[in-house]
């Protein structure tokens, strides 16, 4: 588990990333999937 300074700056980097002010929703998905298979992770 994560401590509570931990888990508040995952989800402030979270809901950056997640702004889709600056990228659109199909740019965003591509490299959050783009992400996930770099970190050999099945999406």
């Amino acid at each position: 588990m994560l401590s509570d300074k931990n888990r508040t700056a995952y989800s402030n980097f979270y809901d950056a990333v997640r702004d889709e002010s600056v990228l659109d929703r199909k740019t965003t998905v591509l490299v959050g999937l783009a992400a996930a298979m770099a970190n050999a992770c099945d999406p």
